[in-house]
């Protein structure tokens, strides 16, 4: 598959046809990476776009007018082939239509469409996904950007935190927090995935104080934040979870399950700054 790049004189993004990842974040005076560069000694992902599927559902599988379609962990998108339908020095387009693979998970057709428009320091993403039934379309969406830490090779995982533009109140297994706008980075809680309800911030940045990226989001109901005892940090905010028990219910009727009414186009958009 062919990658497509972005630049100023400030950075540099490259985009894959590949899952539509992002592969490359750079600051291109400092020569300093941002993204996760998909070392498979800890996780060969980079940034899936999470459809239609967010996590896994207690059995593997999406139940759906009373049948049963076999879906991998976050759906088919991390692993589908896009199309480059334009780009040039400071916007890229992809696109995804469903196909014999996609039907075979999940019975919908549809068309996604991600655009990337790079200006000064940040990348700003917008999705778009548009139900090409003669139905109703339930699905769920998220994101999954992974970050270096440190981004800085002198630095430490330890030196970095997470920073909000709102206090939060966090309250996930082993992290109890009430009114936070920093949380240090633990390794153990991390692994386990941090998760946020109804985030108030719309920013939140993992920085060592002097260089580190900012996500930019609004509206979704669900931030999480996740590192394998890796050197990365994902910042993902989420329309729909994965089961965290057993939940025997259709997909239609999951916690955070997103419908789109036949012809119509549901659209989401976040960012990325980097210092």
């Amino acid at each position: 598959m062919a990658s497509f790049t972005m630049h100023n004189d400030q950075c540099e993004v490259t985009v894959d046809e590949h899952a539509s990842e992002i592969h490359s974040f750079k600051d291109i005076k400092e020569n300093r990476e941002y993204m996760w560069q998909a070392d498979p000694a800890y996780w060969t992902g980079r940034n899936p776009t999470l459809f239609p599927m967010v996590g896994s559902t207690y059995d593997k599988k999406l139940h759906i007018k009373g049948k049963e379609y076999a879906i991998g962990n976050h759906g088919f998108t991390r692993h589908s082939d896009f199309t480059c339908v334009e780009h040039d020095d400071s916007h890229i387009k992809m696109q995804l239509k469903d196909n014999e693979e996609t039907l075979a998970q999940y019975p919908y057709h549809f068309v996604l469409t991600i655009t990337y428009t790079l200006k000064e320091r940040t990348v700003s993403i917008h999705y778009e996904i548009t139900n090409t039934n003669k139905e109703t379309m339930p699905f769920n969406f998220g994101l999954h950007p992974a970050f270096n830490c440190p981004s800085d090779p002198s630095k430490k995982f330890e030196d970095y935190k997470l920073v909000f533009n709102a206090p939060e109140d966090i309250h996930w297994l082993t992290t109890n927090k009430d009114q936070v706008t920093e949380l240090a980075l633990d390794r153990p809680a991390l692994k386990d995935t941090i998760i946020i309800h109804n985030p108030k911030s719309t920013e939140v940045s993992l920085t060592d104080g002097t260089h580190g990226v900012t996500v930019l989001f609004k509206g979704y109901p669900w931030l999480a934040f996740w590192s394998p005892k890796a050197p990365f940090v994902c910042i993902e905010p989420w329309f729909g979870h994965t089961d965290f028990t057993e939940v025997k219910v259709p997909f239609e009727e999951r916690e955070g399950t997103l419908f789109l009414e036949a012809g119509k186009t549901w659209t989401a958009d976040y960012a990325i700054r980097i210092q």
